[in-house]
């Protein structure tokens, strides 16, 4: 498979529970990767089929919430779970920089060796 991203992902497989205002309701699911341009998350049940999708999620178990707006290049079933590739459409400044300090700190390994592959 071609590699189009323009950043590397780093492996956080960290579960979380994302709130989806167009169902009203929680979702938990798993983030498998990520960068600050896009995410891979699973879920247990498929995510609407309207695009782009709005979601709050956070890293830290607190409410202090990260809104996201994605668009789901790809989806595919694995292991009974819906995998879903998630890029950015909108998300503020200061989530990248939420997202950057998670990565700095719980994934520093990963972290150094693949910032300065780029």
């Amino acid at each position: 498979m071609d590699e189009r991203r323009q950043l590397p992902r780093w492996q956080v497989k960290r579960e979380v529970k994302a709130w989806l205002p167009q169902m009203q309701e929680f979702r938990h699911c798993i983030i498998e990767d990520i960068n600050l341009k896009g995410m891979c998350a699973s879920f247990s049940k498929r995510l609407p089929p309207e695009q782009p999708v709005s979601m709050s999620l956070s890293f830290e178990n607190d409410f202090n919430l990260m809104k996201v707006e994605v668009n789901l290049p790809w989806v595919k079933e694995e292991q009974g779970r819906y995998v879903y590739g998630m890029s950015f459409n909108k998300i503020m400044d200061a989530d990248k920089d939420r997202i950057y300090q998670y990565i700095s700190n719980y994934c520093s390994e990963q972290f150094r060796e693949k910032w300065w592959a780029v």
